[in-house]
């Protein structure tokens, strides 16, 4: 019996998951932050900001809802001759996200309860 409730919670949190990567992917500028990424590696803010032609505070909102999703990921670089601090996002993953319409039922089957 623990091991059928094991199993059923760990498809609804796939599930749970699944959602949360779908959100953080549904709007049209974290899309083209991933491609981004995707091509051109590792960026700081202020990079990717220019190169999409939004403002720094537009980028930042939309990268820390990827970095939640665990789609990228930042690091902090202190230059201290100049005495500043960059974050720098890439994506925490290089392969390609593919999602079965199937699974996602089977998931939502599972979860039912």
């Amino acid at each position: 019996m623990l091991l059928l409730y094991l199993w059923w919670e760990g498809l609804c949190r796939e599930l749970e998951e699944l959602a949360l990567l779908l959100d953080a992917l549904s709007h049209p500028l974290r899309l083209r932050i991933v491609a981004l990424l995707w091509s051109r590696g590792e960026l700081y803010l202020a990079e990717i900001a220019s190169i999409l032609g939004v403002s720094r505070a537009l980028a930042k909102i939309h990268l820390k809802k990827l970095e939640a999703a665990g789609i990228v990921e930042s690091r902090v670089v202190v230059e201290e001759e100049r005495a500043v601090a960059r974050r720098f996002y890439r994506l925490r993953w290089g392969g390609e996200l593919c999602i079965s319409p199937g699974k996602v039922a089977r998931l939502l089957e599972s979860c039912k309860g």
